[in-house]
């Protein structure tokens, strides 16, 4: 793994390492690191992604069975990267979490399909393993 060097000032060095200590990091190395994965999660664009990605994408919509039927039909064409499906029923909204593997301009044209239903909500999010 390459090596990045950083400097910063004491205060910020102390407050660091208290919250590293209380966050149950074993280093500063686990703790950065995890710091630039929530960093890159945080603000970078999906439209520049490409590979093989691991995608969340949670969808929030009315439980109506035009919307549901889109959304299955979506799901069989897209079977080959979908690899798990959770629903959850709230009052008349409909709340899912679709874990998406594969490719990323495949996840990313169904995401837009997704995003592009009437009623629909969507968010994508991806898991960087380190």
């Amino acid at each position: 793994m390459p090596i990045i060097s950083l400097q910063v000032n004491d205060d910020l060095l102390e407050r660091f390492e208290k919250v590293r200590r209380k966050s149950g990091f074993s280093s500063k190395s686990e703790a950065l690191r995890g710091a630039i994965i929530d960093f890159i999660t945080k603000h970078q664009e999906f439209d520049d992604l490409e590979g093989y990605k691991l995608i969340i994408i949670h969808l929030v919509y009315p439980f109506k069975d035009v919307i549901i039927d889109e959304i299955s039909e979506l799901y069989m064409r897209f079977n080959s990267i979908i690899k798990n499906v959770s629903d959850w029923r709230i009052a008349e909204k409909k709340i899912e979490t679709v874990l998406v593997v594969g490719e990323f301009g495949m996840i990313k044209d169904l995401f837009q399909k997704l995003e592009n239903i009437k009623d629909v909500s969507c968010s994508i999010h991806e898991i960087i393993i380190d």
